[in-house]
């Protein structure tokens, strides 16, 4: 009697459980409005990292046939602002950090998305970190020895000059720096060029005096004669670095006091609700009005007011959600294993705390960008020529004829802040169970 044949054993393999962050975004990808605007986001940041490859007066080459310069790589590290300067390094980071990082993903198809998104936003957030500090050591730090020169000016002059010089330079797509003065062009509307030549007196002048004369000033001209356009991307910049690093701040201080609050109690708990009753009383927006008023304006009394203001809401949260983990069974059986009190705080019962203080990012940096622009439509915002959106609306607040001035800076910040309000209500409706269907 023939032995029955056996079958091909088959490897039948667990199905793979579903994260808590599987659900979240599983429950976020259902709310389109919410889906769409966080891609809509996207172009946001990369104006602002790339923004001297859109817009600048700085030429990446310089060549008038005796020397040749590259001063946009210098100015790279010596851009005359910090925000400017970090934003460049991110560009710089962003450059190095792509062609490799595609490379890994490719070789490690086997990883997940989120871990490669993980890996892939760690690295590049260390890589511009590492690229910051390493700039600013004296013996690597480059110095921009073309700071003084106005590159425009000089190829305007070479090319008209007698005898005229051949020049052969490279500047951005916007030829128009977010500080430069377009002498004769104030308060022009969008799609003005500047004539060449105009008629005094019955002569025939020049008005060109550099070689970015002829573009077109897409989005108009400021009181001073800067380019609007110009300024609007690089006050992307000033936006959302207010955002990101006041709520930066807010949410490491709100984070910590709320978690010790919460696993702690006691007196702990009495003293941290009772610094909260006292902070919460102080309005960020009157506070940075004193103190502005008192020391000056600047970006980073803007972003530490809000910062140590803000982070009450989010210490509260995270402290109630503390006090219900503290309960469950995972948080007793680390503590019968004999795991100390901030092992089990930070790497047990925090973890699984923070999903509504989440929720609270993109609503506080969508009010820090309203508190900014509101702060610089009043003139204590930043200083002045430093770009920004509430600065630009400034100028129109005496004269309502510039309406180039009014409507493309509000329409900026208006759709900024519905973005970053929109991701925000997707993500607590996803982190809500009693909403999930």
């Amino acid at each position: 009697m023939s032995q029955p044949t056996a079958l091909p054993a088959t490897t039948v393999r667990p199905e793979k459980g579903e994260t808590y962050l599987d659900i979240v975004w599983g429950q976020f990808r259902k709310k389109a409005f919410a889906y769409w605007s966080m891609w809509a986001m996207l172009p946001l940041f990369v104006i602002a990292i790339f923004a001297p490859l859109i817009a600048g007066n700085v030429p990446f080459v310089f060549d008038d046939g005796e020397t040749t310069r590259y001063p946009w790589f210098r100015w790279l590290f010596e851009p005359g602002e910090p925000v400017n300067y970090v934003f460049n390094m991110m560009m710089l980071a962003a450059l190095l950090w792509t062609p490799p990082m595609l490379l890994w993903a490719y070789l490690r198809r086997d990883l997940s998305k989120k871990r490669l998104i993980g890996i892939g936003l760690l690295s590049f957030i260390a890589l511009a970190a590492l690229l910051c500090i390493a700039f600013r050591i004296p013996g690597i730090r480059v110095h921009d020895i073309y700071r003084t020169e106005n590159f425009p000016e000089l190829e305007y002059r070479l090319a008209t000059g007698s005898p005229p010089t051949k020049v052969f330079a490279v500047y951005p797509l916007l030829p128009f720096g977010y500080v430069e003065l377009d002498r004769g062009a104030q308060q022009k509307e969008p799609l003005y060029r500047k004539p060449r030549f105009v008629e005094v007196d019955g002569r025939r002048v020049e008005r060109w005096t550099e070689s970015n004369d002829g573009f077109v000033h897409l989005l108009g001209t400021d009181t001073s004669g800067r380019d609007v356009l110009a300024r609007l991307i690089y006050g992307t910049r000033i936006s959302l670095s207010i955002g990101i690093f006041a709520v930066a701040i807010f949410m490491a201080i709100g984070v910590t006091l709320g978690a010790l609050a919460g696993y702690f109690g006691g007196w702990i708990d009495q003293l941290i609700s009772r610094v909260i009753e006292v902070v919460i009383v102080f309005p960020a927006f009157f506070l940075i009005l004193a103190i502005v008023a008192l020391v000056g304006p600047s970006i980073f009394i803007i972003m530490l007011v809000i910062g140590l203001t803000g982070w009450t809401t989010v210490a509260r949260l995270v402290r109630g959600e503390v006090l219900r983990q503290r309960s469950i069974e995972y948080v007793l059986a680390a503590r019968a294993l004999g795991a100390s009190h901030l092992r089990v705080l930070f790497l047990h019962a925090l973890p699984n705390s923070l999903s509504p203080a989440l929720v609270a990012v993109p609503f506080g940096i969508s009010s820090a960008i309203i508190v900014e622009a509101s702060l610089s439509l009043l003139g204590y915002g930043v200083k002045v020529p430093t770009p920004s959106w509430g600065e630009l609306l400034a100028q129109a607040r005496t004269n309502y004829e510039l309406w180039w001035l009014i409507v493309f800076p509000s329409l900026a910040i208006f759709v900024t802040v519905t973005l970053f309000n929109q991701v925000g209500n997707g993500l607590r409706d996803a982190m809500d169970p009693k909403l999930r269907r």
